[in-house]
């Protein structure tokens, strides 16, 4: 699937699910009773959240870097 970073941006800000795949890791992204949240799955302390996409975004980190930096290692798996 080619899915760029700005149809990400653009899928976050409205409040879609995206779940993707970084190293041998699977997380989610996504809207839920109106807060952005992020986490890695089967992790409950990996847990973030954000007023909306854009501090989300700003908090999530992979190996110390934003999820822009790391994209092109990144597997789209479902988006809702």
């Amino acid at each position: 699937m080619d899915y760029s970073f700005k149809e990400f941006l653009e899928d976050s800000k409205i409040g879609r699910e995206i779940h993707f795949i970084f190293g041998s890791e699977n997380y989610y992204i996504g809207c839920n009773t109106g807060q952005f949240m992020f986490w890695k799955f089967d992790d409950s302390n990996s847990e973030v959240i954000g007023e909306d996409a854009e501090e989300l975004l700003q908090k999530v980190k992979f190996d110390g870097k934003p999820l822009k930096e790391v994209w092109h290692l990144i597997k789209i798996d479902t988006i809702f």
